[in-house]
């Protein structure tokens, strides 16, 4: 029997391969924490809203799409980019096409829970041809006018 390269960790547990876990934010907070543990550096977290998750797994599913496409995608959301790895890269690849279906599903999850964006405040709305664009104000007192 092949040793296996990833792990799943029940529903509230996450997903892991060697040197990598990713598990779900708790709600209601949206979004996916992945932990990268690289080989001589100190482990790094990266918070992926569930847009960015979805890209990843679109990404990883395409085969065209080699694994550093996939890492440098990652690597450049957090404020202070992260370094090449070709391991983690792998690693990454194989944990989101081994559970790409439980992690679509959280994301779909999040999507769902998200709140709805704010409504527009309801403001009486002046006809462009009302608007006297760049005239001062009536009681403009800098106004030789008045």
């Amino acid at each position: 029997m092949p040793a296996r390269r990833t792990f799943a960790h029940g529903p509230q547990g996450g997903w892991s391969a060697i040197a990598l876990h990713l598990e779900s934010a708790d709600a209601p907070k949206e979004g996916f924490y992945l932990t990268l543990f690289p080989d001589a550096r100190p482990p790094a977290v990266v918070f992926l809203r569930a847009q960015q998750l979805g890209h990843l797994l679109d990404l990883a599913a395409r085969e065209e799409a080699s694994d550093n496409e996939i890492w440098d995608y990652v690597a450049k959301i957090p404020l202070e980019p992260l370094l090449p790895s070709r391991g983690l890269a792998a690693r990454l690849r194989a944990l989101l096409a081994d559970h790409g279906s439980a992690l679509r599903e959280q994301v779909r999850i999040q999507r769902e829970r998200q709140p709805p964006p704010p409504s527009p405040v309801d403001e009486p709305e002046t006809p462009a041809s009302d608007v006297n664009v760049g005239a001062p104000p009536a009681d403009d007192p800098y106004n030789p006018q008045s």
